[in-house]
């Protein structure tokens, strides 16, 4: 039996790491200029939005004096196709973490890739049980459109169309050892 050759991928970097360090400046302007630090919490979903929400809170931290309640969701069980995927689907170790609760609070909520909204939709069921937040506002480094659920970003860097097949990878030198938004070709989502 002859094995099955696997498609070729060739990945672009269309943004390098300064790209990455100015959109978590312009971030946290825009989450200060809103002026509602006294009652925010800034939520990454792990891994890689979890990131770069810690990132913008050190932003804030430094430009302001401010510290600004941090946390870090774990949407694993929280995913529409957990059963889909079943005994391949793990939770991170490190799970979820807030600082403090939510009720009444305003969410900057952070990811790094905004596609179907399915990871959102999930992060926003896990945050109801922890809860009522005043208001929930979405940031995410990229917007490559592909919705599949009514949800939107209140805020993103970028938007990249690229083709269904294609992937979009937000790098992160803590996570991934390397740092910049990549274009995966034949990578699907």
């Amino acid at each position: 039996m002859s094995k099955k050759a696997k498609p070729s991928r060739t990945e672009t970097c269309v943004h390098d790491a300064e790209w990455i360090r100015k959109q978590i400046k312009a971030f946290a302007r825009d989450i200060v200029a809103q002026g509602t630090l006294d009652h925010a919490l800034i939520v990454g979903i792990r891994r890689r939005g979890a990131e770069l929400a810690r990132r913008v809170r050190e932003s804030i931290e430094r430009e302001t004096g401010t510290q600004v309640p941090y946390g870090a969701l774990d949407i694993t069980l929280y995913r529409d196709d957990v059963r889909l995927r079943g005994a391949k689907i793990a939770a991170h170790k490190d799970g979820t973490k807030l600082d403090g609760p939510i009720d009444n609070r305003v969410i900057f909520l952070i990811d790094d890739v905004l596609c179907t909204g399915r990871t959102i939709r999930a992060a926003m069921d896990e945050l109801k049980d922890f809860g009522r937040p005043g208001a929930i506002r979405l940031y995410s480094l990229i917007d490559r459109g592909g919705r599949e659920l009514p949800i939107q970003a209140d805020r993103y860097a970028e938007r990249l169309s690229v083709p269904h097949s294609d992937r979009v990878e937000v790098r992160l030198k803590e996570v991934d050892g390397e740092e910049g938004v990549f274009v995966v070709v034949g990578g699907l989502r």
